[in-house]
């Protein structure tokens, strides 16, 4: 079965990104950063792509507030709901895709009592997600996106989001 979900996944980005290339839509999104108690840090492993382990998020729904976006990306990629009162901007970095412009808001929550990530085993998108310290990220069986590991860089060491994903 996960071979059929990765095929149905490498085949949903190509037509998303043919779609893209006609339409040349403005594309905004969102990440999230949820650590838990021990700094851990909430993980997304996609199906296919050039990073398989990211960040949960995507696309924001026009006039969706960007926290709700947040919410609901951590809910459909993790299986994970946290109230909004939990969440803060981080900031807004451009050009996270590497062929389509876009701007993507960072949106950070810590939250100490957390269930454990359940993505969908049907998701033709993620195939796994679990909490991972910083200190073993190097241990996971590919690697995580660099816009990524820098949104996380700066909210473990205090510096303020870069303008560039």
């Amino acid at each position: 079965m996960d071979v059929v979900l990765r095929i149905l996944y490498i085949v949903a980005r190509f037509g998303r990104d043919v779609y893209w290339a006609i339409t040349k839509p403005e594309l905004t999104g969102v990440r999230v950063i949820i650590l838990d108690a021990n700094d851990a840090i909430l993980l997304v492993r996609h199906r296919a792509g050039p990073y398989a382990w990211t960040l949960p998020g995507g696309g924001v729904i026009p006039r969706e507030p960007v926290i709700e976006a947040g919410r609901r990306e951590l809910r459909e990629e993790a299986g994970v709901n946290l109230p909004a009162k939990l969440f803060s901007i981080h900031g807004t970095s451009d050009g996270a895709h590497d062929i389509h412009p876009c701007t993507v808001t960072t949106v950070v929550a810590r939250a100490s009592m957390l269930t454990i990530p359940q993505p969908s085993r049907w998701s033709i998108e993620v195939a796994d997600a679990r909490f991972v310290h910083p200190s073993v990220f190097h241990e996971l069986d590919d690697a995580i996106e660099p816009g990524c590991l820098r949104r996380i860089d700066e909210i473990l060491t205090g510096k303020p989001v870069a303008a560039h994903w």
